[in-house]
């Protein structure tokens, strides 16, 4: 979720992350996770970077834009997994590349886009 504000309104919270807060706690879906102190300011407002914290939600800030990305809940692990699909590409002499040739090794993939 990308934010100009480190504080939303519930309504602004739930249409933009899909989480919604009820008196269980911070929910999306079947999943209710309690909250253990208040993100609700005394405007009403959601405190964005503690219910972060408290949900295990990375958050960065880009400040020379005034912007911040709110990562998926990482229950303390970045990256639940990383594994890669089976993916066949073409290399820079159009013959086909198998990444599943690379398992067990980092691999860089870069990407570019036009647009």
């Amino acid at each position: 979720m990308l934010t100009d504000r480190l504080d939303l309104s519930r309504d602004e919270l739930q249409s933009r992350s899909g989480w919604e807060l009820k008196p269980e706690g911070a929910c999306k879906g079947d999943v209710c996770i309690p909250l253990r102190s208040a993100v609700i300011g005394a405007d009403g407002r959601v405190d964005i970077t503690a219910f972060a914290r408290q949900l295990g939600m990375p958050i960065v800030a880009d400040e020379a834009h005034g912007l911040w990305a709110l990562g998926p809940p990482s229950a303390g692990h970045v990256l639940a997994r990383a594994e890669m699909p089976e993916l066949t590409l073409s290399d820079f002499d159009g013959a086909p590349y198998d990444f599943a040739t690379g398992r067990g090794r980092k691999v860089v993939m870069v990407a570019w886009a036009s647009w």
